[in-house]
């Protein structure tokens, strides 16, 4: 879902503030991994020692390349967001295939064409799970909303459609909180076509109403 500009954080400030953030990835995850490739790879009796050379020698390296990489996703993600004044998953994507391929230019352009194609996938993975996400947190939210028994209100949401009144408070709730009402005494042809109808609910003139 586009993002304004101003959800995000100014542009050079975000740059910095990612590629730290990416550098204190790496740095932890290559400690961890090479202390352990380290003590495995050592003699017994000096596990520990190989473990934190091993460490030593190589957790800066790691955490570099990832400031690298976040650094240039996130410059280049600025740079699509206000080339096209807005904020969406597709500058993601751009950004993620800029830098993979800006990072493998020095092996050749072909190289470079199938990391960019790589980066582009992995983000596009990662905005589709991340939207996924978003809407399976909007349904459980749509789900969880408490009902509201209005009965005047639903009345006025049916006057202005010129559908017939609902006196019955369980439907009048159903219809102001767009619920599916399954108790087959309540559902039938004039509650499922007040409530097809609600689907698309134009705004309610009355200012007291809409107050409610």
């Amino acid at each position: 879902m586009p993002r304004s500009l101003s959800e995000e954080d100014p542009c050079p400030g975000r740059i910095v503030a990612d590629a730290g953030g990416a550098f204190a990835v790496g740095a932890v995850g290559g400690s961890v991994f090479h202390f352990i490739k380290g003590v495995r790879d050592s003699p017994s009796g000096a596990r520990f020692t190989g473990g934190a050379q091993a460490l030593r020698m190589n957790a800066p390296r790691v955490g570099g390349s990832f400031a690298v990489w976040g650094g240039l996703f996130s410059a280049f993600n600025c740079a699509a967001a206000y080339a096209r004044q807005k904020d969406d998953p597709w500058n993601s994507i751009a950004a993620g295939a800029a830098a993979a391929g800006l990072l493998s230019v020095r092996q050749g352009l072909r190289a470079a064409a199938k990391s960019a194609a790589s980066g582009a996938a992995l983000l596009a993975l990662v905005e589709g799970m991340g939207i996924l996400a978003n809407r399976a947190q909007a349904a459980q939210a749509q789900r969880n909303r408490p009902q509201v028994h209005n009965p005047t209100l639903a009345a006025a949401i049916a006057a202005q459609r010129n559908l017939p009144q609902v006196d019955d408070p369980i439907l009048s709730a159903a219809v102001t909180n767009r619920v599916v009402v399954h108790d087959p005494d309540l559902v039938d042809a004039e509650a499922n076509r007040l409530h097809d109808a609600d689907q698309n609910l134009p705004p309610v003139d009355d200012p007291a109403i809409a107050a409610q």
